[in-house]
């Protein structure tokens, strides 16, 4: 367990398996980071979600989850599609509260991937998206200071409508 200030990050556990399936919630707002290679939403139970965490030290891209100085899970952070020959990976960040985005422990869980990412991992580039409702994950990136790189029109249709998908960037300091 990491001590960031705000709180903690920790490798995410099975028992975490209920916080971390009401993420994908059909009927909560979509997320990017919820939506396979095929750009559609993955919507794993809670026995899949738990069943993925348990194997998941024997895989590179662990889930780490983020917790508040109460113990209260607020939400989870990962480095994940590494390709180390051409040494970027996607970060995905989620949180059950929008708001949590704009919070000093957001900060913290992205400069903990960073470290992984790019010290650690030795990666030069980190990508990430942002479906166009998902507004404060958006601010969050250009605060962190990844760069625009583009949209993907129409990638979802969800909850009556369809969502553009929103790529950024962000290169090793």
């Amino acid at each position: 367990m990491i001590n960031t200030g705000h709180g903690y990050i920790r490798t995410t556990d099975p028992d975490d398996a209920p916080a971390f399936a009401r993420l994908y919630d059909p009927l909560g707002p979509p997320r990017a980071a919820a939506l396979d290679l095929r750009r559609e939403p993955i919507l794993p139970s809670v026995d899949e979600v738990r069943e993925m965490l348990a194997r998941q030290e024997t895989r590179q891209g662990a889930v780490y989850t983020v917790e508040n100085r109460e113990g209260e899970v607020r939400g989870f952070c990962s480095v994940r599609g590494v390709n180390a020959e051409a040494a970027f990976g996607e970060m995905a960040v989620m949180f059950a509260d929008p708001a949590d985005y704009a919070a000093p422990l957001a900060e913290e869980a992205a400069h903990f991937l960073f470290e992984r990412a790019y010290a650690r991992q030795r990666l030069a580039k980190l990508i990430g998206h942002a479906l166009d409702g998902e507004c404060e994950l958006r601010e969050f990136f250009a605060r962190l200071g990844f760069e625009h790189c583009g949209v993907q029109r129409e990638v979802l249709h969800a909850r009556g409508r369809w969502h553009d998908l929103e790529t950024f960037s962000h290169f090793k300091a």
